[in-house]
Parts: structure tokens; sequence; C-alpha cells
């Protein structure tokens, strides 16, 4: 083996003598390519041999290396004279006798080990002559030591055993992430995705000539593409999707004679596609897309005649797409949407013959959709959705037989779904909303074997909906709101049982509800409201598993309601308003236990009002415009969450309950146009909570209580036409008689069993107080003494919000024993808390300088619960709350990414993810989204009252997750403001003049925190001068010229002009936010609007190619077929 490999060299220095000779001739270095390929053959057969690398006389002589290696191998390319490189003896006669090139210093060999200071300890402690491969060893440490990463991330690599191991199994092919020929010990992959890697690839990385497979995807790698890592002959994938490269895509890629699989989705590129790309002849995978490419596609893109993938989507490409890719037959998969082409499809697509897969949605296209399309007779996905795309829908794509999914919604199409269609057998997703087609809806759409979804809504479509359609028994969802169609629902629409959604709503149906649907398991959301359908409902419909949402409203239904709606598990809002029952309300109605909102307005409703039993769940019940007689139960006091009652112009009689004024987050209440008798109750004036309280047009009598501040802010016609009432706002006195005779009705009652209620609430409370001190005391000894005074602390109380598998004891048990604080601010300590059964929470303790105020505070519990029945994506879920007389414990969920601050501010950014761009806008937007849903979509309006980026969590997704939302409300007094509300650097100018907040207030701070994201600084920090907050500072630094560079943080890609002009759109967001004027300041609703219509030109992060698209899905779809804001809050 020795003879062959020295055999060997002995050819090669040959080869070498006469590149030396070239050199001597012409003075020109020696060939970069031609010497690589000499050094990476002589480097295997020296492994074949059982050679060190650096085994022959190199280090003879030397103990260490004492010295930095510098700039052995780029002199050795260029062989340049002895006396340049200082050499003891002369330039070597041939390869094999590198025992001569022993320099003075060995300070020059820096390019075959980069280590950084850190380790050159290491290297001085060996030799160079012990194993095999041991500088290609180094190599690799040099190529990661150039990167930052976290310190577990290459926990398996340990260099300091490759240089022991005995044998000729190198120890790095045993590491994580890399794999080696067993002939051989190249390394032949090395996979270094998912590893948090930031920073440049190092130039070493070209010595890694064997190198086939090379993955760096899902890193942060955020500098220029290293043109070495186009120095690996032998490479065949690459792979460097989601990361953060910027600059434009730099030159060589055309020497990756072997590669086939390419692949940079989602990262920073600007300028030109590249056109080198096309002498890669192997090329079968290329995907450019999520990037900010410009121009347009180079028409040589034609010449990718091997290519099966193409992605070009989620760039700025303009121009028309070249017909030169029609010449791509060997294609498959196509993206090359959310672009701003002009024109339409080119014509020479019909010869992508092996098409399965295409996708030119939100492409800005325009014109007709060509017939040439029916040619791709392989194809199985079509998404032309969100263009611009005129006329009829072809008939030809009915030839398209093995098509699955086609999507042709939002566009300007007109006339009608072609009859043909009925012929795509393998259909099972058609999506053709929100375009105006008329005409009936084809029989054979009904027929179709395959069909699961089918969304038709927003259409002018008229006629009969298919009677077979659901009898395939695969249907799942349908979709043919707002339409103008007639005749009977299907019967067969849930024959199987798969059917989770019908929306029907808005059209001419007619005839009863299918009996069969009360039977659909997997049903979730039936909308039927706005049609003419008649008839009952029919029983079974409670016993859904699934079922969420129920409207039937505005048909003609009659007979009774079914009295199985109580038992409905999930149900959460069911309307039933404007409809023909003519019957009672069933006993049953409240037991319901997810029900949410009940409305039944204008029901032809009779009888009286069940007794409110087990209605805990509910927020709003509107039975108005009935004809309900009897009394109001007294029991509503039941309905614990119940925010809106509106009972107005029925035929109640009876005395108002004072119970209701009992309700911890009653808000509305409408009695208006019935026949109550008696006084209002005096507690309503100390129901903190009321902003609507409507008694008009009844036969009340007495004085409007006036002790309080409730009744005084309420407009006079709140009680007209109420002969005998006097008093308060009503500027009406009354006489003593008058009070009395009004209260007399009030207190008949009381005054038959008073003596027993006095003997009854005795008893009680002598149980209760033995029980209540016994308690208090064993809690106290046990817990209290961490995070509560040890006097009246009083039994905790655990009140949950959802299911959960603790108790009040596991929660003060884990307090008890952990150290673990997540943060403090203004309102509380946040603690990290494990629970036993595994679950992972965030406890948040209220600061107990007020707990005075919290004891006396009716309202802090009634908040919490407003507080914890919020639900949205970008809201912290409040999962319960653990109280007694003292303390006040708010359990969240806990979010494994931290906070915003930490995201932007944390020193050592290493151990964190780098925030881009694009991460940035999605977390911006999503905060926006779930303030503006506290200020639009809650009622009552919920403020934040201390948002900052320490407020700010961030989800396993690097979703924004907005916490602490109100809970500066909890810990201040009715009486004054000695919690300051908010934080400093955040607070709204006008708070030091009005000491009150407002939804102004909470979008002054996100301006603020919008600030930051821009700008990558804190609020407050010294350069900004004394006095002076982030505000200040950037509205000076935009009126200099060329400031707003300084302003900008390059390290979320300012230096990129594409991104700049984005991020300048979000900074003028941020300044209207900012406005000193409160009257200035956009609405939160508006601030969305304006994030959305600067959202980048590319897909954000988390979202991927292919078919998904925003509208379609349930919630999304909701969006629009509702009287929501078109903008999703």
């Amino acid at each position: 083996m020795v003879e062959n490999a020295n055999g060997e060299i002995g050819r090669l220095s040959a080869e070498v003598e006469q590149e030396k000779t070239k050199y001597s001739n012409t003075k020109e270095k020696l060939s970069l390519a031609g010497w690589e390929r000499r050094l990476s053959r002589y480097c295997t057969l020296l492994e074949r041999s059982r050679y060190c690398y650096v085994q022959m006389q190199i280090c003879k002589g030397f103990d260490s290396i004492e010295v930095d290696l510098g700039e052995f191998v780029p002199r050795l390319r260029g062989f340049a004279p002895r006396k340049e490189l200082g050499f003891i003896t002369s330039h070597p006669r041939i390869i094999g006798s590198l025992g001569d090139l022993i320099s003075q210093s060995l300070g020059d060999i820096g390019d075959l080990i980069r280590p950084e200071v850190t380790r050159r300890e290491i290297l001085r402690q060996r030799r160079f002559n012990s194993c095999v491969g041991q500088i290609f060893t180094e190599i690799l440490w040099g190529s990661v030591w150039g990167l930052a990463y976290p310190l577990n991330t290459f926990h398996d690599w340990d260099p300091s055993t490759a240089f022991s191991r005995p044998g000729f199994q190198p120890i790095w092919c045993t590491w994580s992430g890399i794999k080696c020929d067993h002939r051989t010990n190249q390394i032949t992959n090395l996979d270094l995705s998912r590893r948090s890697l930031s920073g440049t690839i190092p130039i070493d990385i070209k010595y890694l000539s064997h190198l086939h497979h090379f993955n760096l995807s899902q890193n942060s790698l955020d500098s220029p593409l290293q043109p070495a890592i186009f120095e690996l002959p032998n490479l065949k994938t690459l792979d460097i999707s989601h990361n953060l490269f910027n600059s434009t895509f730099p030159p060589g890629i055309s020497r990756l004679k072997s590669l086939t699989f390419f692949n940079a989705y989602s990262n920073n590129f600007t300028g030109p596609l590249p056109e080198e790309f096309i002498y890669l002849k192997n090329l079968e995978y290329l995907n450019l897309g999520g990037s900010y490419f410009n121009g347009t596609i180079p028409t040589s893109f034609g010449s990718f005649f091997k290519l099966k993938s193409l992605y070009l989507q989620g760039n700025s490409l303009t121009g028309p797409i070249p017909a030169e890719l029609g010449f791509l037959n060997q294609l498959e998969h196509v993206e090359l949407g959310y672009n701003m082409y002009s024109g339409g499809i080119p014509g020479q697509f019909s010869g992508l013959s092996n098409l399965l897969y295409l996708d030119i949605s939100l492409a800005n296209l325009s014109g007709k959709i060509p017939d040439e399309l029916s040619k791709l007779n392989k194809l199985e996905t079509l998404l032309l959705f969100r263009n611009h795309f005129s006329g009829s829908i072809p008939v030809s794509l009915a030839q398209l037989k093995s098509l699955q999914t086609l999507d042709l919604s939002d566009n300007n199409l007109s006339g009608e779904i072609p009859s043909d269609f009925s012929g795509l057998k393998q259909l099972y997703n058609l999506s053709l909303m929100r375009n105006n087609l008329t005409g009936e809806v084809p029989e054979g759409i009904g027929e179709l074997p395959n069909l699961e979804n089918l969304f038709l809504w927003n259409n002018s479509l008229s006629g009969i909906l298919p009677q077979k359609l659901g009898s395939n028994a695969k249907l799942q969802r349908l979709d043919v709101s707002t339409n103008s169609l007639s005749g009977p629902i299907p019967p067969n629409l849930c024959l199987s049982k798969n059917l989770i959604k019908l929306v029907l709503f808005s059209n001419h149906f007619i005839g009863e509800i299918p009996s069969s649907l009360a039977n659909c398991t997997a049903l979730s959301r039936f909308r039927i409201q706005n049609n003419k359908l008649n008839g009952s409902i029919p029983f079974g419909f409670g016993f859904l598993p699934n079922l969420t949402f129920v409207d039937l409203s505005n048909n003609n239904f009659s007979g009774p309601i079914p009295k199985d709606l109580g038992n409905a598990a999930k149900l959460q809002f069911l309307d039933i308003s404007d409809n023909s029952f003519n019957s009672a309300l069933p006993d049953t109605i409240w037991s319901a236990p997810s029900l949410q909102i009940f409305l039944a307005s204008s029901a032809k409703l009779n009888g009286i009002i069940p007794d409110f039993i087990g209605c805990r769940s509910f927020y709003r019940i509107y039975i108005d415009g009935n004809n309900l007689s009897g009394s109001i139960p007294w029991d509503i006091g039941h309905c614990e969450k119940l925010i809106c009652l509106n009972l107005r112009r029925n035929s109640l009689t009876g005395i108002i309950p004072w119970e209701i004024s009992a309700l911890p987050s009653i808000t509305d209440v409408d009695l208006s146009h019935n026949f109550l008798t008696g006084a209002i109750p005096s507690n309503f004036n100390n129901c903190s909570t009321l902003e609507i309280f409507n008694v008009s047009y009844n036969q009340l009598t007495g004085p409007i209580p006036s002790s309080g501040s409730v009744f005084s802010s309420l407009h006079p016609s709140s009680f007209s036409g109420n002969e005998g009432l006097c008093g308060g706002i009503l500027k009406k006195p009354c006489r003593k008689d008058g009070l009395e005779a009004g209260a007399m009705e009030v207190r008949q009652q009381p005054k038959k069993t008073a003596g027993a209620i006095v003997w009854i609430m005795a008893a009680a409370f002598g149980i209760g107080l033995f029980v209540l001190v016994v308690g208090s005391r064993c809690f106290q000894a046990k817990y209290g003494h961490k995070f509560c005074d040890d006097r009246d602390v009083g039994p905790w109380k655990l009140t949950a919000f959802q299911r959960l598998n603790f108790t009040a004891d596991d929660v003060l048990e884990c307090l008890n024993m952990t150290d673990k604080i997540l943060g403090m601010g203004s309102t509380g300590t946040v603690y990290k808390a494990d629970m036993p059964g595994g679950e992972t929470i965030a406890v948040k303790k209220l600061w107990g300088k007020n707990k005075e105020t919290i004891r006396k505070r009716r309202g802090v519990l009634a908040e919490v619960e407003v507080l914890g029945n919020v639900r949205h994506r970008n809201i912290v879920r409040l999962l319960g709350c653990c109280s007694n007389n003292q303390c006040t414990m708010l359990l969240y969920e806990y979010m494994p990414n931290g906070n915003l601050d930490d995201l932007l501010h944390c020193k050592n950014k290493c151990d964190n993810l780098v925030a881009d761009w694009l991460t940035r806008y999605k977390i911006a937007l999503g905060v926006a989204q779930g303030i503006c849903y506290l200020h639009h979509d809650c009622d009552p309006v919920i403020v934040h009252r201390d948002l900052k980026p320490s407020n700010i969590l961030l989800d396993g997704e690097m979703e924004a997750r907005v916490a602490d939302f109100g809970v500066a409300k909890l810990i201040q007094s009715d009486e004054s403001m000695s919690v300051i509300a908010g934080s400093y650097g955040y607070i709204a100018p006008e708070y030091a003049y009005t000491l009150q907040v407002d939804e102004k207030s909470d979008i002054y701070s996100y301006g603020v925190v919008l600030m930051e994201i821009l700008t990558g600084k804190r609020s407050v920090e010294a350069e900004f001068g004394d006095g002076n907050s982030i505000v200040d500072w950037v509205r000076s630094r935009i009126k200099i010229k060329n400031g707003i560079n300084d302003v900008l943080d390059k390290n979320a890609g300012a230096t990129c002009a594409s991104v700049r002009e984005e991020m300048m759109l979000l900074l003028r967001v941020a300044l209207l936010c900012t406005s000193r004027n409160p009257a200035d300041r956009p609405s939160m609703r508006d601030v969305v609007s304006m994030l959305l219509e600067a959202k980048p030109k590319r897909k954000l992060p988390g979202s991927g190619g292919g078919g998904c698209r925003d509208g379609v899905d349930e919630d999304g779809k909701d969006i629009y077929e509702t009287h929501k804001p078109t903008v999703e809050c």
C-alpha cells in the first residue's frame, strides 16, 4: 500500500514540477482549483497508507506548536520563492518532501487550522505526529469555531478524543450530524441544521473536499453567503434555507457541477436571480423563494432540463413569467406565487407534461386562464387564487383527470361553473369563492366521489344546491353562503358523519333542516341564518359532541325549542332570533355547560323565563322583543359571568331582582318596555361595572338611587315612562309618603321571613367562622410565610378558567420550594412553577403594598374573571387565580421563548434567537392584533395599562403573546391612583395631568414598543440625553439628513434597501401612535390595518410554500362572513 502511494505521489510531483515551470515562466500563481485537486488526492493517498497528514518531518524536533498558524497553504499554492517564504531549506522538489518545508516560526499554516485563542492551549499540548486525519479534524473544528452557537449545540463534539483514539476509525465520524465514507473515513455528510448558529460561514469549509451533502438550514446565519462553499467539488445537496443570508447572491455556484439539490428558501438575498444556476446541468431541485430577489425571471431559466422542482415564490419579482419555463418538461412541482408579475400565464406551460403541482397565487396575474393548462394531464394541484383573472372558467380544465385541488378564488371570474367538472373524479378540494360566478351549481359536483371541501361563497350563484351532495360519504366542509341559492338543503350532507363545517347563510333556502344533521357527530359550525327555512329544530343537536357554533336566526322556524340543547357540551354560541317559535323557552336552556352567548330576540317566545340554574358560563343573554311573562327569576345571580342582559319589550311583571346588581361583570342591563313594578334596588348604585341601565316604560315607583356615582352618569331617558319614579337625574322631587309607598313593596317579603333568616344566618356564621379560623391557620403555617404576611390570611381559593390538573395546594407547595423568578415588574413578581403532573405554569403574585386595597376592593375577582375569559391567539391565557384575604396570584400558561425585552436587549445574543426583520414584523403585528382584540372585541373594553417588551411573551413558534393585560387595574384603589398606571418610558404624556388611562394610552405604549423593535434600543437610554425618551430621540434623528440610518437597527436587516423601506413604513406608524395629542393617535384597529398594508413582500417565519392560504380555514373565513371589521384583530 505504501509503495503504491509513494509511486502515485511521485507521479503527482511531476505534475507539480510542470506547474512550477509555468509559474517561473509566467510569474503567475498556480491554479487554485488545480492545486486543491492535487492536495485532496494526495491526502487521500496518505490516509490509505496510514500516514498522518503532517506526520512526516514537518514537526520533527518540535514537541508542541507555540505559535499561530498563518499562511502556509496560500503560499504553498503559489510555490513562492525560498526568500519570500523564509524557509531554512529550499522549497520541496516533490510533494512527498514536505519535511523540507520547516518554517522558522511555523507561523504560516493557518488556513489548515484556524483555532480561536481559547483553543491554542489545546494545540500546544499536542504533537502533530499522532493519528490519521488530525489536521482534518482541526479543519472541521476551525469551521465551527468561526460560528457562534449555544454551548450545548455540539455537546458530543470533543476534539480531545480525536487525538488520542487508537485505531483506524476517526472519532469525528461518530459525532452528531456527521457521516463518513466507511472505506476512506472522509466526511461525506455534514448536517448543522437547527443548531442556533449565527455569524458567517468560515472560509475553511472548503477543505471538506469529499463532502456530498451539506445542511445549514434553520439557523440564524446573517452575513453574505461565503463563496468558499462553492469550492466543494463533490457537493450534491446544499440546504441553507431559513437563515438570514443577505446581500446579493455571490458568484461561483456554477463550480458545483455535481449539485442536484439547492434550497435557499427564506433568506434576505437581494438583487436579481443568479443566472449562473443554469450551468448546473444535474440540478433537480431549486428553491430561491422567500427572499427579496427582484427584477424578472431570467429567460435562461428555461434550460434546466433535469429540474423537477422550482420555487421562486415570495420575492419581489416583476415582469412577465417567461415562456421559456414551459420547456422544462421534467418539472413536477412549481411555485411562483407571492410576486408582482405582469401579464398572464404563458401558453407554453402546456409543455410541462410531468407537472403535478402548480402554484402562481397572489401574483398580480391578469387576463384569462389559458386553455393550454388542460394539457397538463398529470396535474394534481392548481392554485391561482388572489389574482386578477377575468372571463369564464375554462371548460377544458375538466380534462385534468388527475386534479385533486383546484383553487381559483379571489379573482374576477364570471360565467358558470363548468358542468364538465363532474368528471374530475379525483377532486377533493374545490374553491371558487369570491368571484362573480352565476348560474347553478352543476348537479355532477354533488356526485364527485372524493370531494371533501367545497367553497363557493360570495358569488351570485342561483338555483338548487345538488341534492346528492354529501352522498360520497367524504364531505367535510361546505360553504356556499352569500349567494342566491334556493330549494331545500340536501338531505345527505352528513351521510358518513364526517361533516365538520356547514355554512349556508344569506341565501333563499326553503324547507326544513334535514333530521340527519342532528346525528352529524363531527359537526362543529352550523350557520344557516338569513334564509327562508321553516319547520322545527330537530331533536339531537344537543348531543353532538363537537358542536360549538349554531346560528339559525332570521328564518321561519316554529314549534318547541328542543330541550336537549341544554346538554350541548361544547356549544358556545346559539342564535335563534327572528323566528316564529310561538313556544316557551325550555327549562334546560341555561344548563348548557359551555354556552356563552344566547340570542333569542324577536323569536315569538312566550311563557315565563325559566329559573337560571346552571348558567355559569353565559356572557350575553338577549331574549328581547318576545311575549315573555311572569317575573325575572331571582336566581339570575347564578349567572356570575354575565355581562349583558337584554329583556326589553316583553310582558314581564314583578320587581327588579337586586341580585342583578351583584353580578361581578354586569355592564349592560336593558329591562325597558315591560310591566315591572316596585322600586329600583339601591344596590345598583354600588355596581361599579354597570355602564348601561335602561328601565324605561315600566311601572316603577320610588326614588332613583343617588348615593353612588353609577346613576348620575346615565341619561334621563333610561328612566322615562315610569310616572312613579322621582329624584336623582330626573330632577323630580320625591314626597316622603311616596318614598315610603314605593319602598313598601320591596320591604314586604323580607318582613315575613326575617326571624328565620336571622337564626339561619347566625348558625351559618358560627360554623363558617370556625372553619375559616382553623383553615386559615393551617394554610398559613404551611405556606403563608413566603408569600403573605402572617396576619389574617384567610382560606385560599382557586378560581379556574379552564380545566386544571392541579389544586391550590399544588401551586402553593411548589412556590414554597422554588426560587425560579422569571421577572419582576410594576405589578408583581412572576415565578416559574412545575406542577406535579408535569405541567409548567407561570405564577404572578401581585404586589402586597396595596393589600388593604386588594382586600377591600369588591371587584378584584370580578376583574380577574373578565381577564380569564379572554381568548385570542396573541393573548397569554389566564388559567386561573389563587386568592385569599391578602394575596392574589394569577396563573398563566408558560411561554418557553421568554419575552421581547430579552430578544431585543439581551447582552449575550449568542444564547438567543436573532431578531431578524420578518420575526420582528411578525411580533409587532401579533402585539397589535392582541391589543386590538382587547380594545374592540371585548365587552367591556380591556385597557392593558402597562404594555412594554417584558410583557410581550414569545411562544414556541415565536408568536407574540400579550401578558399582564388589565393587571395594573387590580392593584389600584377605587379612590386614588396610588400605583402609577404603566412603566417609565411607556406612559403617555397626558397621564401627568389627567391621571387617567384609556385605549389611547395603550396606543402610545405600543408606539414606544414599536420603536424599540425598529431601533433595537430601550425606551430610555443615556444617549438620548437627560429627560428624553426613545420617542424624543427618534423624532430628533429623523430631522437630520440621513438620520434615519442611525435610527433603524442594522441587526434587523436595515442595510438591505427593501427591508429598510418596510421598516420605514412601520416607523411612520410608530410616530402616529406616539403623537402628543391623544386625538391624533389612530385606533388599534387602524394600526393593524396599516401594519397589514406594510407586510413584507414574502412569507413570514413559519409559513411555507404550497397550497395553504388565508381565508379558507374556519377562523379566517369568519372574518369575511360575519359583521366584524375586515381587519383581523
